[in-house]
């Protein structure tokens, strides 16, 4: 077993590690297993990366919010009547889209999850698992995963837990073989010694 990494990035890792135990167990409670810790954790992380602002598509929209609800040319009962016409829609006032600023732990955990899925490169067919696995994260529907992952073969639920499994386990050799870590009592990691 080689180990190419420093203590620091092990640390970091286990602290990650440990983080997925906590949405592992408040997700599955005591039924709680090793390879949930691991889909937690990569569920997590393409939501936080999902969030994160587009830079180039707030600098697209920029012209769009200068005039506001208020543009030259409106008067005051045209204001008036959209706003009740927001009420009437159960929209709130000022309902908009809502910004999201992940904290910067939590992008660097989400952008260090997601490295780990180069470790699907020794599957057969990697970008193949890679694409199924990560839409399978997002919460994608089952046919768009079934087209991405076996396009040949009829959709059943076992292509979706194989997905899963086969995801995990090449993490979980990554994990053992780049960095050293393998799992514990529990739900929890350590360092191999």
């Amino acid at each position: 077993m080689t180990t190419s990494s420093s203590l620091e990035d092990r640390t970091k890792v286990l602290g990650w590690l440990a983080h997925g135990g906590e949405l592992a167990v408040g997700l599955k409670g005591d039924r709680a297993k090793h390879s949930d810790v691991i889909w937690q954790l990569l569920v997590e992380a393409v939501e936080v990366v999902d969030k994160t602002p587009d830079q180039e598509r707030r600098w697209l929209t920029s012209g769009q919010r200068s005039g506001g609800w208020n543009m030259i040319g409106m008067s005051r009962g045209e204001l008036i009547e959209i706003e009740r016409i927001r009420l009437l829609s159960a929209m709130k006032p000022f309902d908009g889209q809502t910004k999201t600023a992940p904290q910067r732990d939590d992008l660097d955990r989400a952008l260090g999850v997601l490295d780990w899925m180069r470790w699907c490169n020794a599957a057969r067919l990697p970008d193949r698992l890679s694409k199924a696995a990560i839409a399978l994260a997002r919460g994608g529907e089952q046919e768009l995963v079934h087209r991405l992952y076996c396009p040949t073969r009829k959709p059943n639920r076992q292509n979706i837990g194989e997905i899963r499994t086969r995801t995990i386990g090449y993490i979980q050799t990554g994990l053992k073989n780049d960095l050293g870590i393998v799992p514990s009592d529990g739900i929890t990691f350590k360092e191999a010694h």
